[in-house]
């Protein structure tokens, strides 16, 4: 009675992990592509306003005309009929 250890059972595992590593190595070469084309300025939403901590001369008088409004509105009478 002869005993074969050469036999293959089931599916060939070197084809298998041959086609896996094959594809991880394009998968790493693509993704390293990209991020070279990519810049390195960080990213932006196009039509986000910038933050300033200083107002505009235009902002200054609007918001001023705005509290002058305000103020004129509150010092009318108010006539509360019960």
């Amino acid at each position: 009675m002869v005993i074969r250890q050469n036999v293959q059972r089931g599916i060939p595992t070197r084809p298998i992990l041959f086609v896996s590593v094959v594809l991880a190595v394009v998968a790493l070469a693509l993704s390293a592509a990209s991020g070279l084309k990519t810049s390195t300025a960080p990213a932006r939403a196009v039509n986000a306003p910038s933050v300033t901590t200083v107002m505009a001369p235009d902002a200054l008088d609007r918001n001023q005309q705005i509290l002058q409004s305000r103020a004129a509105q509150h010092s009318k009478p108010t006539y509360h009929f019960q």
